[in-house]
């Protein structure tokens, strides 16, 4: 049986089953060495005929050593015109390998904050569909994405759009629970994810789309 005793209390702590003092931790965030935490936001619309598959933000690390852990993902949908029929659309987060290269047409880039001063520049690549939107989402770059999304954000779209409150809205977040034992996504080089519009809306529609992740880059996890 292990037995840890305090240098300056001299109390002990043993690890298994024992009457000794109790084992007292604090949660800290990841190790990142010279690296850091950091957060981004991103708001775009989803318009008319919004093209299904259509990308709106993506993720990716273009570093050959470096890993990035994401730990956060929030979308908060919410519906703000009348669409030409009701329809029950969904946005998805896909994980993405051989993603060599971002998207060059119809984007912005989003701007990584630091959690802390002294972190490094976030190296992640990062690109949101224009604010005013794109019918054709965000095109041009090499991505390869998985067969399945990891998360699905679906919602049903109204003919009308209320207009009392509770608004046609929905938060949605995917947040792995570490302390249950699931991992975050780590993402090695070409590797990413996306977040897309999943299907071809009509010929009117219109909502508000805010994505908000959170990730650490990483030597080693």
């Amino acid at each position: 049986l292990a037995v840890i005793e305090g240098g300056t209390s001299a109390a002990l702590l043993e690890v298994g089953v024992g009457s000794a003092n109790p084992l007292h931790t604090v949660a800290k965030p990841d190790p990142m060495g010279a690296l850091g935490h950091y957060k981004t936001s991103h708001r775009c619309v989803l318009g008319n005929t919004q093209a299904a598959n259509s990308r709106l933000f993506e993720l990716q690390n273009a570093h050959a050593t470096n890993i990035v852990a994401i730990h956060d993902i929030t979308v908060e949908w919410t519906q703000s015109a009348a669409h030409t029929a009701a329809i029950m659309d969904s946005i998805d987060v896909y994980r993405c390998t051989s993603f060599s290269a971002v998207d060059t047409t119809n984007t912005v880039t989003p701007v990584a904050s630091k959690m802390r001063t002294s972190y490094a520049a976030a190296g992640a690549n990062l690109r949101g569909v224009t604010v005013a939107g794109a019918a054709a989402g965000m095109t041009g770059g090499t991505i390869t994405k998985d067969t399945a999304p990891m998360r699905q954000f679906g919602m049903w779209l109204l003919a009308a759009v209320p207009t009392t409150v509770p608004t046609n809205r929905k938060v949605g977040q995917w947040l792995p629970k570490v302390e249950a034992g699931e991992s975050p996504l780590i993402l090695v080089q070409n590797e990413g994810i996306i977040i897309e519009n999943r299907v071809l809306l009509g010929a009117a529609a219109g909502s508000a789309v805010s994505i908000d992740v959170a990730w650490s880059e990483l030597t080693a996890y």
